[in-house]
């Protein structure tokens, strides 16, 4: 199993600086709860332990106050790294095995009754601190996921690291403390929400530290701490108040705020004010705020501070509707094939499929905002179904004979997406085609990713890759919303309610654009003077040839009217 392994060279930072940054937090809130809580020396675990550096920071700082030093891992060479790092501590004990496989084993009973580790080290423990291995279900395999999720209820497609964070609660004590560093996708992903409400639940939350895109590690993910005090079992705290920093690289222009400077990212971590602070050359936007937990699990976690809590409800309440009420949010199609589906030029292909089958396919690499026009997409798209009745159904082949060679040519690869078969499909199909009654429709179009919000307005009817969503209007509302829509998504002001609610950033400021989160856009009301303007600003940039600094201008335009369509 990967960990999320730290950077060890080209990078702000080491093991040892991350490892003294997360016991120094535990350190400070087992101070803080020591006379409450804790009478006795204390007994500390790593449930992966590596070569030890987390394990070391904190027995370092609680000196002759604790007890036991318990760490396990997987990797009987590491360990014995981490038995060399931890030499000089007393009281060590080092367990080469699976953490989860001894949690489940254990069942409610932990693990003293195993006793696989002298004096009974793995019952209840006091503090635990943890970087625990970050492996996506996919990677897990379908067995593995099934049995994680019967054995710790969880739901979905699940993550190796919310499998620990279930595990090590079962393990901790009630009052004792939890710092651990995973991914940050459980505070604001649909597919977070079993861990939130477990979470929330279990403990009284201390501190969230989301670390963002500072890239700590070489993994693709992107870290937060959670720092908590496991609740007494019939104990009911409301976690409205939690403490939250977070930190991003932002794109610093000069003369455009304040710059603090700071050696590394922990002195800004350690910083007692929000700000932009500069680290060796890279600017970053420091955070401080307080998160409250919703009741609803299926809602995020949104951190932030009052001011913008306050702007965020007040937009929510002058709203008329949220995308969700006006528009269907899909994905765009996906072939699970693209090599053999999509072609920039197909004349080029020994036996090219009839024409009638080939389409213009917008995909995020050259999506326009605004309005992306034909000569602005460079692929088309082999689409093997046809709208009957307002339903999609495969062609029939016999019908296209250069479709059927060409296809024919390629049936090995795609007889091998053996889920096609089992789903009934004919080998040929796309895998999932969306409706072509609906795509051929005027629609709003946008990326699934991207630094800046680039919606864009499709009134030809082009097809949409599956790197992209689309919004499909629903019955009963009027064609001109999507030109509202359009105004509103790319405006600075839904920008801004994106980065407060939802929160999703990856490296280098680039968002994700995903129907759990566009969904909650809001609109104002259409027939708003505001609203109408806007409409027609839209239509002017769509309709007009207008240069990069007149697209500027009206931009600037649409701003102030969807600001005052709002808030008047």
């Amino acid at each position: 199993m990967d960990s999320l392994t730290k950077k060890k060279t080209g990078s702000h930072y080491t093991a040892d600086q991350l490892s003294d940054f997360m016991a120094e937090r535990l350190f400070f809130y087992y101070k803080k709860f020591k006379n409450n809580f804790f009478e006795n020396k204390v007994n500390i675990i790593d449930p992966s332990c590596g070569e030890g550096n987390l394990l070391f920071s904190l027995a370092e700082k609680l000196k002759s106050e604790v007890d036991k030093v318990i760490g396990i891992d997987t990797n009987a060479n590491v360990l014995g790294v981490c038995r060399n790092n931890l030499s000089d501590l007393n009281n060590v004990y080092l367990h080469n095995d699976d953490y989860t496989k001894l949690i489940i084993q254990s069942k409610k009973n932990v693990l003293s009754s195993l006793n696989l580790i002298q004096n009974s080290a793995l019952s209840e423990v006091d503090l635990i601190i943890a970087n625990p291995p970050y492996v996506r279900t996919q990677m897990l395999g379908a067995e593995q996921s099934k049995s994680f999720s019967k054995s710790f209820n969880l739901n979905g497609r699940i993550d190796l690291y919310q499998v620990f964070l279930v595990a090590m609660t079962k393990h901790l004590r009630e009052n004792g403390l939890i710092c651990v560093i995973t991914s940050n996708r459980y505070l604001t992903t649909t597919g977070g929400k079993d861990i939130r409400d477990f979470l929330g639940k279990n403990y009284e939350i201390l501190e969230i530290i989301d670390l963002g895109d500072t890239k700590l590690f070489e993994a693709a993910v992107l870290p937060a701490i959670f720092i908590g005090r496991k609740k007494e079992e019939h104990e009911t705290i409301e976690n409205n108040n939690v403490k939250f920093t977070k930190i991003y690289e932002h794109e610093s222009k000069s003369g455009d705020f304040n710059i603090n400077s700071r050696e590394n990212l922990f002195e800004v971590l350690n910083a007692k004010k929000s700000g932009f602070y500069e680290v060796q050359g890279k600017c970053y936007n420091f955070t401080i705020g307080t998160l409250s937990v919703p009741s609803n699990s299926n809602e995020f976690w949104k951190m932030a501070t009052d001011e913008e809590k306050k702007w965020s409800d007040l937009i929510k309440s002058n709203a008329k509707y949220v995308f969700d009420d006006v528009f269907k949010v899909k994905v765009g199609i996906k072939t699970t094939a693209d090599s053999v589906f999509i072609r920039k030029n197909w004349g080029i292909v020994d036996t090219s499929p009839e024409e009638e089958l080939l389409f213009p396919l917008i995909s995020s690499k050259n999506i326009q905002k605004w309005t992306t026009v034909k000569g602005q997409i460079d692929n088309k798209i082999l689409y093997t179904h046809k709208n009957v009745g307002g339903k999609k159904i495969a062609i029939d082949l016999n019908e296209f004979p250069k479709a059927r060679t060409y296809l024919s040519n390629h049936r090995e690869r795609l007889e091998g997406r053996s889920y096609l078969k089992k789903a009934n499909r004919n080998w040929y199909e796309i895998w999932v085609p969306q409706n072509p009654c609906e795509l051929g429709k005027s629609k709003v179009v946008f990326p699934d990713i991207s630094p800046i919000p680039k919606f864009s307005l499709d009134l030809a009817g082009n097809m949409v890759d599956g790197n992209c969503y689309w919004l499909s209007l629903r019955e009963d509302f009027d064609e001109e919303i999507l030109y509202l829509a359009t105004a509103v998504a790319n405006s600075s002001i839904m920008n801004k309610f994106h980065e407060i609610e939802f929160q999703n950033v990856l490296y280098s400021g680039r968002k994700r654009y995903l129907t759990q989160y566009v969904k909650n856009y809001l609109l104002p009301n259409p027939s708003n003077e505001h609203s109408k303007n806007a409409i027609s600003l839209v239509k002017k940039i769509i309709n007009q040839q207008l240069s990069p600094v007149q697209i500027s201008a009206i931009e600037t335009e649409i701003d102030l009217e969807i600001e005052k369509s709002f808030f008047g």
